[in-house]
């Protein structure tokens, strides 16, 4: 990953930092220009200050909320969720704290994901745009009937088990598979692999 700076006071940051540690400045990554923006508050809204700024205005994806996320929707966007968040379909169950925190990771592997896809330019559209647009489903098993969920791709929807969020779990289920390794980010690779060769390849492009 680009390490970045802060551009209120150029410490060294991270992409998915949200807030400076030297000066204090909320932070945002801004995925269409590959920039992570100082922010202060404006309103309803925050507006981005230091270097490189042109006061723009700008307000964190909605998933904020739950410390999933520091990416950037414009303030006058209709959107409610950042470029990698308006993919998601389904997610679990958020009054259940384990499901949060397993979550989170996922979120962490999936935004990681975004970045290089966007870097890359390759096409993005959602299932809103397109009837075989890319969508993300995080399920947690049904502790009643045990049933456990498979992660997959099907018509452009990737499903991740959340489960997989789990580092014991996910360690057993590579050990039990024979598999050198194991990763959420792999998965995520994977699965969206599977999408690109539809569009892509087999659809031409």
């Amino acid at each position: 990953m680009k390490l970045f700076s802060c551009p209120s006071c150029d410490q060294v940051v991270f992409f998915n930092n949200v807030r400076c540690e030297r000066c204090g400045h909320a932070l945002g990554y801004e995925a269409r220009t590959n920039r992570v923006l100082a922010l202060e508050p404006a309103g309803t809204d925050f507006v981005s200050v230091g270097r490189g700024s042109d006061g723009s205005h700008w307000r964190y994806c909605d998933n904020y909320q739950y410390g999933v996320c520091n990416w950037l929707v414009p303030a006058d966007s209709s959107e409610l969720y950042c470029l990698a968040d308006r993919h998601n379909l389904m997610v679990p169950d958020l009054s259940n704290p384990d499901n949060q925190v397993l979550w989170a990771k996922m979120e962490a592997a999936k935004h990681r994901l975004f970045y290089t896809l966007l870097r890359l330019r390759l096409p993005l559209y959602t299932q809103a745009e397109h009837p075989e647009g890319l969508g993300f489903k995080f399920l947690a098993d049904d502790p009643a009937s045990g049933e456990k969920v498979m992660t997959g791709h099907a018509d452009g929807v990737i499903t991740v088990a959340l489960a997989e969020a789990d580092d014991a779990e996910r360690e057993k289920r590579r050990t039990a598979m024979g598999e050198p390794y194991r990763t959420l980010l792999g998965h995520f690779r994977h699965e969206v692999g599977h999408w690109y060769w539809d569009i892509l390849v087999r659809d031409g492009g």
